[in-house]
């Protein structure tokens, strides 16, 4: 689905109304998640595949192997929410406000 000719028709008022165009950009924001996720979820599998299987002898993963693709994804979940929880934090400055209120 091409999101962006979507985008433009939504945005330039093709003529419905306001709730319609609300649901235009709901679903093209959803799509948009839903192909980022999808991205994110193959870049993920292939980079710990890429840095934690080394051998191809067996048909499932050996223990260390095993170990290492979980330490691999645990660690990118947790950069993710840190890094999330950073962005928030940045970009709702009442939120910052109140976190400054708290540490003194």
């Amino acid at each position: 689905m091409d999101t962006t000719g979507a985008a433009a028709a939504a945005a330039g008022g093709g003529g419905g109304s306001e709730e319609e165009d609300q649901a235009r950009l709901a679903a093209i924001t959803d799509n948009l998640k839903a192909r980022d996720s999808i991205r994110l979820y193959t870049w993920l599998s292939h980079r710990c595949f890429s840095d934690c299987v080394t051998t191809f002898y067996r048909k499932t993963l050996g223990k260390r192997e095993g170990d290492c693709v979980r330490a691999c994804v645990r660690k990118y979940q947790l950069a993710t929410a840190a890094s999330a929880a950073r962005f928030n934090k940045l970009a709702d400055p009442s939120a910052a406000a109140a976190d400054a209120d708290e540490d003194d």
